[in-house]
């Protein structure tokens, strides 16, 4: 979802319905690009720029219209069955189509990148694995939350320190005693299969651990996700 709005980064497309929606406001001016830049911090309440959200929505996208609202199948498909479960009481909540766009719009995009949503959403990975990451969360400060989207870009430098050497080891998936990774559990409890996959350069790694345990346990477990994710493409 493109929330930064800074013209460079915007299509054709989004260009023009911003330029449409904002008319009203004194058009695309630098004023109106920076309070949409913070369209997450606006209040729940107060929309900044009145019925701007049922504006964008209706010319934007295919799972809101003025006459039907948010479109259940279309939201599940954008943001996934998890954010739409939490906002769901939003979706229809206000006193009119403005105050409900923009309600349910602004509970969606807060919650995308919610790192407890995100696990929620993760059908891949087993019940116990989404407990211990979302456990694992609670041993850090709220803002290193903000980070966790980072993971799915595999960093070479983990972006919460220490987080995966937490849950991997909530869930027993390395040996300390014999050094090892749990190859099988990886695969039933996180969903990363090695079988067939390129591994040499995560077995390489093993000859070089020094004493940071959390930074060699990410790269290596890093290295196993991504053998992984190469294998299946």
């Amino acid at each position: 979802m493109n929330l930064n709005f800074v013209a460079a980064n915007i299509d054709r497309h989004e260009g023009y319905v911003l330029g449409k929606c904002l008319e009203r406001y004194g058009g695309a001016s630098y004023e109106n690009a920076e309070r949409l830049k913070r369209f997450k911090d606006w209040s729940i309440n107060y929309e900044e720029l009145p019925c701007f959200t049922n504006c964008y929505l209706e010319n934007m996208f295919d799972f809101y219209t003025e006459t039907e609202g948010f479109i259940e199948d279309k939201v599940i498909s954008k943001f996934g069955a998890s954010v739409y479960e939490v906002c769901k009481p939003k979706l229809s909540e206000g006193k009119d189509k403005c105050e409900i766009a923009y309600k349910g719009f602004h509970c969606m995009v807060n919650l995308e990148n919610d790192p407890f949503v995100v696990i929620d959403g993760m059908d891949n990975i087993d019940m116990d694995a989404k407990l211990a990451m979302k456990d694992c969360l609670h041993k850090f400060d709220q803002s290193e939350w903000q980070s966790f989207g980072d993971y799915s870009r595999f960093p070479v430098k983990e972006p919460i320190p220490c987080y995966s050497r937490c849950f991997l080891e909530k869930l027993q998936l390395f040996n300390h005693r014999l050094h090892q990774w749990d190859i099988r559990g990886l695969n039933t409890k996180l969903n990363i299969s090695v079988e067939n996959a390129n591994t040499a350069a995560c077995e390489a790694m093993a000859m070089k651990r020094n004493r940071n345990i959390c930074a060699w346990m990410y790269k290596e477990f890093t290295c196993y996700a991504m053998a992984s994710a190469s294998k299946e493409n």
